[in-house]
């Protein structure tokens, strides 16, 4: 809240940046962003405006929605997921018979087709919207799991996001909704969005309760030495696309779990590490033929998927002893 008591509204998204004082355009917008609804004022009437800022990231939609005033929203969450995060207040919820209540440390979590009643900004402040496709989600569980699903995935209502996984999890939404407000974000960009997007999804899954929690706990049988090569030279010959974990266990014909588990166990690191030691050593040789008069260390960095300058500097001198910057000033 600001000293005048407005709530901060987020910096606008490109894609989506509404303000309504009419209760069925707001509807309208809320329902061609997120999903179908149904908006009852029960604050002041006088007072209702809805403000929404939104984009996509692929499968996801991601967006900060508030009202000025208590309102009770009835919804069916067609084909997808959503997660609700306030940063103020709290919202009440009920579906199927279960109740949940979501407020900065505590997230919740809508499952598709199944109908929520819920309530909230007495205290007007935004409330963080993540939505995922469902064949996008369940997808990515079956490539945890290395297995078909035999039904949708069942996520429980509330999702703790207030330490340890789901703070980190929460965190990487955040900086989603922050870097998208950036039509020019490096998140926008393939060789980044594509991880970004898996990131989240295979985050969510590890977080929120389900059935197959204990299953994606269990130890994996490790992949063989033969299959981590051909991981190995897969990502070699792929580093330059926006190559996720699952398309690389896919290609070897192994599980995701698996997979990790085979790269721990032979090269003490992670598939994802290996990747992005691949586009660190491409990125040093770019520099090294670049001309600094035409490139610049950002470029380089943009062109193999190092989305934060600053974190790439330091990765970069933690492996070749001179800032990225010095490499590219020695071209020979």
């Amino acid at each position: 809240m600001t000293a005048a008591g407005e709530p901060v509204r987020p910096r606008p998204l490109p894609e989506v940046s509404v303000r309504s004082g009419d209760p069925d355009e707001a509807r309208d917008v809320g329902t061609r962003v997120f999903h179908s609804h149904r908006v009852t004022v029960l604050g002041d009437a006088s007072r209702f405006a809805m403000t929404l800022d939104a984009a996509s990231l692929g499968p996801l939609t991601v967006g900060w929605l508030s009202y000025d005033t208590e309102v009770r929203i009835e919804s069916a969450h067609d084909g997808h997921y959503q997660v609700n995060v306030p940063t103020a207040g709290t919202l009440t919820v009920t579906s199927a018979g279960r109740n949940a209540v979501a407020g900065p440390g505590a997230a919740v979590v809508h499952v598709p087709d199944r109908a929520a009643v819920f309530s909230g900004w007495a205290t007007p402040a935004p409330v963080l919207a993540l939505r995922i496709a469902q064949p996008a989600l369940e997808h990515e569980l079956e490539q945890l799991l290395d297995r078909p699903l035999r039904h949708p995935v069942d996520l429980d209502l509330g999702m703790d996001v207030s330490t340890g996984r789901g703070a980190q999890w929460l965190a990487l939404v955040r900086s989603l909704a922050t870097d998208l407000a950036d039509e020019n974000a490096l998140v926008r960009q393939p060789m980044v969005a594509a991880p970004f997007t898996h990131s989240v999804m295979c985050g969510l899954l590890l977080t929120a309760l389900h059935e197959h929690r204990d299953e994606l706990a269990a130890p994996a049988p490790a992949a063989g030495p033969s299959v981590v090569r051909q991981a190995r030279d897969y990502i070699e010959a792929n580093a330059d696309r926006p190559v996720t974990v699952a398309e690389i266990a896919r290609a070897c014909g192994v599980g995701v779990r698996g997979l990790q588990h085979g790269f721990q166990r032979a090269m003490d690191t992670s598939p994802t590490e290996y990747l992005r030691h691949v586009r660190l050593r491409c990125a040093h040789r770019d520099l090294l033929l670049a001309d600094p008069a035409t490139t610049t260390v950002e470029a380089v960095a943009q062109r193999w998927g190092f989305p934060h300058r600053g974190r790439f500097a330091a990765r970069y001198r933690q492996r070749y002893g001179v800032p990225p910057a010095e490499t590219l000033r020695q071209r020979p």
